[in-house]
């Protein structure tokens, strides 16, 4: 008894193979569209947090304004926030400075045992009871400082107090689209790039900063921030009384 085998044939085997390459190839663009989405999540999710942290970091750059300069606040010396060209500026004490000796009008070399720690570029502060002036420094020795201009006053010793402020500039550079962060006389460092703006608005009377940037991957989206400078109002309170 003859028995005969059937296998597929020719016709069957190419629809066969045509339905398993469109199975493929389907799963393929569904791969490739899964991946495309997670990339572009993936790169939203990377700059909503680089937004986040460099309105962070102003946040407490702004947080620190006017930290342990309350007198010369008060004194309207200087301005703890201020915004000059464009740019926020914000200060702060970086640290005591001693004196050698009595200072004087028109004086302008200042004698300092701190004086090799000081950079050219960096901002002094000469407070005393009745007021105070700050100054840039052009250059330092082992001893000495020489500042910008001649001071204003005479300064007795015993009751003046200097300062080395810490000067924090935020700024943004619209031909790179970069947000920029400069300490001191340093070179500015960018905070955070591929953005399209950056706005600051500073409501003195009510002491609030107002952040706002955007990100030129989606510039209708705006990250925003508010700040109450608690070190510029108790000053603000030290001056009223």
């Amino acid at each position: 008894m003859r028995t005969t085998q059937k296998g597929f044939s020719l016709m069957e085997g190419l629809i066969s193979l045509f339905l398993f390459l469109l199975i493929v190839l389907f799963s393929l663009e569904c791969f490739l569209f899964l991946r495309e989405h997670f990339a572009e999540l993936k790169k939203s999710e990377t700059a909503n947090t680089a937004a986040y942290a460099a309105l962070d970091r102003i946040r407490r750059d702004l947080c620190d304004a006017g930290l342990g300069l309350a007198e010369a606040m008060e004194l309207q010396v200087l301005e703890g926030i201020s915004e000059q060209q464009g740019r926020l500026v914000v200060l702060s004490k970086d640290e005591d400075l001693a004196i050698g000796d009595d200072l004087y009008s028109g004086q302008q070399r200042i004698l300092s045992v701190d004086a090799k720690k000081i950079k050219r570029g960096q901002l002094i502060g000469i407070i005393c009871p009745s007021g105070g002036e700050v100054h840039s420094v052009i250059s330092s020795d082992q001893n000495s400082i020489l500042i910008d201009s001649p001071l204003a006053s005479d300064y007795l010793h015993k009751n003046t107090c200097a300062v080395l402020l810490k000067r924090i500039s935020i700024f943004f550079d619209d031909t790179m689209g970069v947000l920029r962060r400069k300490v001191n006389a340093s070179p500015a460092q960018p905070l955070l790039e591929d953005v399209a703006s950056f706005e600051i608005e500073y409501i003195r009377d009510a002491n609030l900063v107002s952040l706002d940037l955007a990100l030129k991957a989606d510039e209708e989206k705006k990250y925003e921030t508010t700040v109450f400078p608690k070190n510029i109002a108790m000053a603000s309170i030290l001056r009223e009384e």
